[in-house]
C-alpha cells in the first residue's frame, strides 16, 4: 500500500512537472511572439517614417527649386513692365505635372500691400515721415485705439527717449520688427484683440506689413488699407481703384488721376505713399497625391531686389 502511495505521489509530482514546463513553454513561447510583433510593428513604423522623410526632403527639395525659378523668371520681367498686378499672366496660378511626385499648383502674389511699419521712419530712425501721419492715425481710428499711437512709435524706432505724451520701456525692442507678431510679443500695450482684431474687427496685422519698402503698391492694397490714404479717402475712389484693377492693372499715377472721384490734388497727395510694383511676393505651392487628396503646402515670402527667401512655412 505504502509502495502504491509512493508511486502516485511521483506520478503526481512529475505530471505537474510537466504541466509547469507546457505552461512555460507556452508563456515563452508567448513571450517571443508578441516580441516579434512588437519589433515588425517598430521596423514597418520606421521604415514609414523614412520613406516620410525622404518625400518630405523630396518636396522640400522641388519647392526649394520652383521658388528660385520663380524668383530668376520676375527678375527678367522686372524691365518688361513698371508695375506689378495679379492680373498679369505670370502672377496666374499655374499646374506642373511630375510622374512621380504628383501635381503641383504653383501662385505668386505682389505683396508691398499695407502701411510699410518698418519704413515709418525717416533715415534717422526717429522721425517719423510726415505722409505716414495722416494713415498711421487714420488706422488707429479705424480701430478704436487713437491713445495707442506715440506708444506704438516709442515702441517702433530706435531711440530710447519718450516721445512727448508718450512711453519708453525697458523691455522696448527700439528697431523695426522683423515680423508683425513682435508687437503682439513684445509690447504690453498691444493685445491679441488690437493687434489680429476680434470677429469682423479688423486689428493692426490687417493695415500694416513688414514686407514693404516703404510704399503701398495700389494693385494689390486692400480697399481697407486705401481709405486711410489722403486722396482716396473719399468719393469711393479707393473701391473704384479696387474694381478697375480686376480688369487691368494701374500702371501710373495718370490712370489714378483719371478716375471718377479723383481730385486734381490726389496724385500729389500720394506720390510719396503709393506705387504700382512691389518688392516682396509671397508664393503659395501645393502638391496633390494621384487621388486628388491635399498633400503638404508651402507658403514662402521673398525679396526680388536680394532674391532672398525671408519666410517658409509648410504644412
Amino acid at each position: 500500500m505504502h509502495k502504491i502511495l509512493m508511486n502516485s505521489k511521483r506520478t503526481f509530482h512529475y505530471r505537474k512537472r510537466r504541466a509547469f514546463v507546457l505552461v512555460s513553454v507556452l508563456m515563452l513561447g508567448m513571450l517571443l511572439i508578441s516580441c516579434a510583433t512588437a519589433f515588425a510593428w517598430f521596423v514597418r513604423m520606421q521604415v514609414r517614417s523614412v520613406g516620410r522623410e525622404r518625400e518630405s526632403l523630396t518636396q522640400r527639395s522641388m519647392a526649394d527649386v520652383l521658388v528660385n525659378a520663380v524668383m530668376n523668371v520676375l527678375g527678367d520681367f522686372t524691365t518688361e513692365s513698371d508695375y506689378d498686378s495679379p492680373t498679369q499672366r505670370w502672377f496666374q496660378p499655374f499646374i506642373i505635372p511630375f510622374d512621380d511626385l504628383g501635381i503641383w499648383v504653383v501662385s505668386v502674389t505682389p505683396l508691398d500691400d499695407k502701411i510699410p511699419i518698418r519704413n515709418l521712419f525717416l533715415p534717422d530712425g526717429n522721425t517719423l515721415r510726415h505722409e505716414f501721419e495722416e494713415p498711421l492715425q487714420n488706422m488707429l481710428d479705424k480701430i478704436g485705439h487713437r491713445e495707442l499711437e506715440l506708444r506704438l512709435l516709442d515702441f517702433l524706432d530706435r531711440n530710447n527717449r519718450p516721445r512727448v505724451g508718450g512711453l519708453e520701456r525697458e523691455d522696448f525692442i527700439n528697431r523695426g520688427p522683423y515680423d508683425i507678431s513682435e508687437l503682439l510679443i513684445l509690447s504690453p500695450d498691444i493685445t491679441p484683440e488690437i493687434l489680429y482684431g476680434q470677429g469682423t474687427e479688423l486689428g493692426i496685422a490687417d493695415y500694416c506689413t513688414v514686407f514693404s519698402d516703404g510704399k503701398i503698391n495700389l494693385n494689390v492694397a486692400p480697399v481697407h488699407v486705401m481709405e486711410l490714404l489722403p486722396g482716396l479717402d473719399e468719393r469711393g475712389l479707393a473701391e473704384r481703384i479696387a474694381q478697375v484693377r480686376t480688369e487691368e492693372p494701374i500702371k501710373d499715377f495718370r490712370d489714378v488721376q483719371s478716375l471718377p472721384g479723383a481730385s486734381p490734388r490726389t496724385a500729389t497727395l500720394l506720390t510719396n505713399l503709393a506705387c504700382f510694383r512691389s518688392r516682396y511676393f509671397s508664393i503659395r505651392i501645393e502638391t496633390l497625391d494621384d487621388e486628388d487628396e491635399g498633400g503638404t503646402s508651402f507658403n514662402i515670402i521673398f525679396d526680388r531686389t536680394t532674391k532672398q527667401i525671408l519666410r517658409w512655412e509648410e504644412s
